[in-house]
This record gives structure tokens, C-alpha cells and sequence, in this order.
């Protein structure tokens, strides 16, 4: 969700909508028709869908940034996640406390993603690539 906000220096907010009771078994491409996605009154079904939430970044005082904290991800690969506006976080609770969906930036041109369920991985790399594709803080 863009806001004059980010553009001005606080953090950027995102929620993302998926729908309840999926399948994770999924054998092959061909039964990806069958997944219909959000039903289209998902407003008010809002028991059919799960709601996911960005989490809040913290605000580092002496490097004057809000960071996430991505713990221990990625260094056993001998990676380090940068600070980066396009970094986020989805929890199924506003303030929860289990990330549900992660991206972070290892290098210019590179990100790593961590996702659980009820995401399935097309749907995590989908979430990704939207936050990615664009500069979020310039669209109003």
C-alpha cells in the first residue's frame, strides 16, 4: 500500500488476500486451473479468506532506518540480508508474531524468499514479484 509516507522516510505498509482451504497437493501445472482464487464477493466473505499483514520495522536510531529482523536467515549460505525498502515481512495477524512471508535483498539484483503455509509458492514469488516489479513509494 503506498503512501506519501514512504516516500518521506517511514516505512511502507502491504497487506495481501489469499483464499482459505487450498490445496497444497498440487501435482502438476495443469491443476492450477483449478484454484480459483478469491471469490468475487471476497469482501463480504471475509471468512474465506486468509488476510496477511506487513510487520512493523524497527526503528534504528544510530542508523537513522527502520530494519526488520530477518534473525539467522540466509548466513549458513554465506548470505547477508541488506537493508532495503523492497524488504518485508506478511503475518496472518496485524502485530503477529509469525512470519507467514519473507523477502529480503542479499545483493544488488538478488533476493531470498522464506514462505509457510497457507501460502503456496506461486503465490509467495506472485506477492514477491508485485513488491519488486515497481517503486512502491513513487505510485500514488
Amino acid at each position: 500500500m503506498p503512501t506519501i509516507a514512504t516516500w518521506t522516510g517511514s516505512y511502507r505498509s502491504m497487506k495481501a488476500y489469499i483464499p482459505k482451504h487450498q490445496s497444497m497437493q498440487l501435482k502438476n501445472v495443469a491443476q492450477m486451473q483449478h484454484i480459483n482464487g478469491l471469490p468475487k464477493d471476497w469482501e463480504e466473505k471475509m471468512d474465506k479468506i486468509h488476510k496477511l499483514f506487513s510487520r512493523i520495522p524497527r526503528y534504528n536510531k544510530m542508523l537513522k532506518q527502520y530494519e526488520l529482523d530477518f534473525r539467522e536467515r540466509g548466513r549458513a549460505a554465506g548470505l547477508r540480508i541488506q537493508s532495503s525498502v523492497k524488504n518485508f515481512q506478511l503475518t496472518l495477524e496485524e502485530n503477529g508474531r509469525q512470519t507467514i512471508l519473507q523477502l529480503g535483498r542479499v545483493d544488488r539484483y538478488k533476493y531470498v524468499m522464506d514462505f509457510r503455509y497457507p501460502l503456496t509458492g506461486y503465490q509467495a514469488f506472485c506477492i514477491c514479484l508485485a513488491s519488486v516489479d515497481s517503486k512502491l513509494c513513487c505510485t500514488m
